[in-house]
Formats: C-alpha cells, structure tokens, sequence
C-alpha cells in the first residue's frame, strides 16, 4: 500500500510530461494562398471578371427596368449589386446579392463566358428571390460587358 502511495505523491509532485508547443524565434510559419476555383484560360477570365465591379448594367427580366449600377462578383461565387429600379418616374436605390456559376465550370476563352446568376436576396420593391438568368460576358482591357442570354 505504501508503494502505491509513494508513486501516486510523485506524480503529483512531478506531473505527466507535458508536450512542448514553443516555437524557435527562428522558424517562420508558411501560410499557403488560398487554393483558386478556376485555373488555366478560365481562371484568366475570371480573374478579369472580379478584377473590378461591373457598371452599369441594365438587367432585362421583363419587369419594371433595374440596372444594377455597382456588381461586384466575387471567387467563391457570390455576388453583391448596388441596384436603381424604376417604378414609374421614380428611381429607388436597393441592393441585391446571390450567387453566379459559369455554364460547365469553364469559359469559352479568356475573354468570353457564360455566366448563370441566382438571386437569392433583394429588398427592391416589386423584385422577388429566388430569381435566375445568364448573360455573357466579355472582357475588353478593364471593360466588362454583359448581355442578356
């Protein structure tokens, strides 16, 4: 009995070995980038894509006229836009977000590429989520246009 006693003091006195998580003044953590969803000729499109907001874009979907004045896309996916919708004379500012795919996961060039928007958020009056549509974008220097598919 008294054995069990004296090593049970000692490793109350001494404790268990306790692992060390210290870390030399000379090792340097490495955080890897974030792993991109698209590379190659589609990855270039959309980077051109993202690369600043689109504006000024008339959003046809046969209802009162909207033009998202500010869309910015962003890698993972979704997208916000800054929106004007008409509804008589008058011009009401509201905002849209939800998310965009490319037709098949890729573009047609560097350049072109079918894109399919989900609206899945609006508070612009008259304006119901969830809402889908496509348009074709093509990239021109730092110009981005879209058109209605």
């Amino acid at each position: 009995m008294r054995l069990v006693i004296v090593i049970s003091a000692l490793f109350l006195l001494v404790g268990c070995p306790k692992s060390s998580s210290t870390q030399n003044s000379g090792d340097q953590v490495v955080e890897e980038a974030p792993k991109k969803r698209f590379s190659g000729t589609t990855g270039t499109f959309v980077d051109g894509l993202l690369a600043s907001p689109i504006i000024g874009w008339a959003v046809n979907d046969g209802g009162a006229p909207v033009v998202y004045e500010e869309l910015v896309m962003a890698e993972d996916g979704g997208f916000t836009a800054k929106t004007t919708i008409r509804l008589g004379d008058e011009p009401f500012e509201c905002t849209e977000s939800g998310t965009w795919t490319l037709d098949d996961n890729r573009s047609e060039s560097a350049t072109v590429g079918n894109l399919n928007f989900k609206v899945e958020q609006t508070d612009c009056a008259g304006r119901e989520a969830p809402k889908n549509f496509r348009a074709e974008a093509t990239l021109s220097g730092d110009d981005v246009n879209l058109e209605h598919r």
